[in-house]
């Protein structure tokens, strides 16, 4: 009988193995192979098995390879950004319990530990960060500059208030797939969605990284097909949701819409069959024609969804079974999130 203790314990060193799998390029930790991760859960499963003077026996060969051969199966696909970013952030707190604090902090304090637009950070128990691949951000206050994006959001108290359960956390930040780290940082900065998990008093985070023009798409797709599902009321709740991958983006679009020095505005809608809004980022909205949202009585609506951009705004809309969903910002904000 495999019980839970043994299988979580395996889990956590595959996790670590894997993550150093999917980073072996080349770089000081070489990957490994499958078999060597099966090879190695047998071990750590044999290792964790009970004696045969306790109750439940131990575990069989043919359960410890049925067990590895679902744990190489498991791990997410980049595709799936939002899964996989869990998982790097799983794979950082299986490393920090199997090899240590100083392992770990020194570890993804490296720029090798950077795996695609994917990055572990670690704070600590002071709120300073411990661990980052930007040796400019260890030792600083997440209160401080590190802890505020380039448009002036201080999201550092949502991040400090993410428990064990995990939070997601929104803001725009520099994607190192565009160029490095540090005060000379080229790149792009873009929308950012951040899993923070809180594990034995540090806080363990990791993000990726859309585009304002990609997030806005996926994000009015993903109401359409929850609307369609759960009406109205079950929209509205999914979204405020800690679970989803859109949970950050309302404080993050609280702060856009209210910050003085930010000339656009963020915002979402759903209009019925008649055209008026029944619910709208901004509830004084509600009740009005989408053509007065909009600003012009001249634009279509397909299935497909289309942009619908003038001189004052760009927004996505979608039309299904004779709903509007839209979403898309006043002009003024085409230049945040990438």
């Amino acid at each position: 009988m495999i019980n839970r203790k043994t299988f979580w314990a395996a889990l956590a060193v595959v996790a670590v193995l894997l993550l150093l799998a999917a980073c072996g390029d080349g770089d000081a930790e070489p990957g490994i192979t499958a078999d060597e991760v099966r090879e190695i859960v047998r071990a750590e499963l044999a290792a964790a098995a009970p004696t045969p003077s306790q109750p439940g026996g131990g575990v069989t060969a043919a359960e410890a390879e049925r067990i590895a051969r679902g744990v190489v199966a498991s791990i997410p696909s980049r595709s799936a950004p939002a899964d996989y970013t869990a998982f790097v952030v799983d794979a950082a707190i299986a490393r920090y319990e199997t090899r240590g604090r100083e392992d770990t902090l020194a570890h993804y304090s490296r720029k090798e530990s950077i795996d695609g637009q994917w990055y572990v950070f670690i704070i600590g128990e002071d709120a300073r960060v411990v661990a980052h691949p930007d040796p400019e951000r260890v030792g600083l206050d997440v209160n401080g500059w590190v802890g505020t994006d380039i448009n002036g959001y201080h999201y550092a108290p949502e991040m400090l208030s993410a428990t064990d359960e995990g939070k997601w956390v929104t803001y725009v930040s520099a994607n190192p797939e565009h160029g490095d780290f540090g005060p000379g940082y080229t790149g792009e900065f873009e929308l950012k969605n951040a899993w923070v998990v809180r594990h034995d008093g540090l806080l363990f985070g990791s993000g990726w990284y859309v585009n304002a023009d990609a997030f806005t798409q996926a994000m009015v797709a993903t109401a359409a097909t929850v609307f369609r599902q759960v009406g109205l009321e079950g929209t509205i709740a999914y979204f405020a949701s800690p679970e989803t991958d859109f949970a950050g983006l309302h404080a993050a679009i609280a702060y856009y819409n209210t910050a003085e020095d930010v000339a656009g505005e963020w915002f979402a809608f759903v209009a019925d069959e008649s055209g008026t809004i029944i619910d709208h980022f901004h509830k004084e909205m509600v009740g009005k024609s989408l053509a007065d949202v909009l600003g012009t009585d001249s634009f279509e609506v397909t299935a497909e969804g289309n942009w619908i951009t003038t001189e004052s705004l760009r927004v996505w809309v979608l039309g299904q079974d004779g709903m509007t969903f839209g979403s898309g910002w006043h002009s003024g904000h085409d230049e945040q999130g990438g």
